[in-house]
């Protein structure tokens, strides 16, 4: 791969930079969106945080990187092997991210309510976007990189390390379970040769507990609140 030094240097300047505006954000008390809902202007803000991640980990990794565009490109069905293992762990995905949720009923209500379903409709439009280019450079570019010089259970090491670390301001319970899930979803970018497979299991995980919480938050509430006036 041409000009490593200068994709390292990249991948680094991509890293530091988004870790420092994570940092900034959980000062600012908006470090996913169950405080972006609770804030005036905490959804505006953590859009332009996705955004910014859509630039560095999608747009500006995927021209830096050209070698490696086929993980975007390619989208064939894996082996049946591999395609059981998928399935399954999309429904524990989605069972997990449910059960999840279903254990936070007791979030505290918010006076703000103006969010409303166009507001839901291009926060989830940035944030799958967004969780695609998170996939090409994690477990695409990231992976991919180390495997130039490691063999694959290091390269899938250092990879999850530094993807656990980049949830380092979230949860304690988040930042443990990024380490299997970083791990699974590595594996699976290699055997399938694509990000494809990394993001919809991301995808089944992260949109089925964000759009329950982007209902209860908001429209439930709403409902709610009507209902006793």
């Amino acid at each position: 791969m041409s000009n490593l030094s200068n994709i390292w240097t990249f991948i680094g300047v991509c890293f530091a930079t988004y870790f420092f505006v994570s940092f900034v954000y959980k000062k600012l008390g908006i470090n996913n969106l169950q405080t972006a809902l609770m804030s005036a202007n905490g959804l505006r803000l953590l859009n332009l945080k996705h955004l910014l991640g859509i630039v560095l980990f999608g747009v500006l990794s995927y021209i830096q990187t050209p070698e490696l565009n086929y993980l975007v490109k390619s989208l064939e069905i894996a082996k049946l092997h591999t395609l059981i293992p998928f399935f399954i762990i999309v429904f524990l995905s989605v069972f997990a991210s449910q059960s999840s949720f279903k254990r936070q009923q007791g979030l505290r209500e918010t006076e703000i309510n103006h969010y409303n379903f166009s507001n839901a409709w291009v926060y989830f439009s940035i944030r799958f976007a967004f969780l695609f280019c998170y996939e090409y450079f994690f477990r695409g570019v990231m992976l991919f990189m180390f495997l130039d010089i490691f063999s694959l259970p290091v390269a899938i090491f250092y990879s999850t390390v530094l993807y656990v670390l980049i949830h380092i301001f979230d949860s304690k319970k988040e930042i443990i379970g990024a380490i299997p899930f970083g791990i699974i979803l590595c594996l699976f970018t290699y055997l399938t040769g694509s990000v494809w497979y990394a993001f919809l299991i991301h995808l089944s995980l992260s949109a089925t507990y964000e759009i329950s919480m982007f209902y209860y938050v908001t429209f439930k509430h709403k409902t709610i609140k009507n209902e006793k006036v």
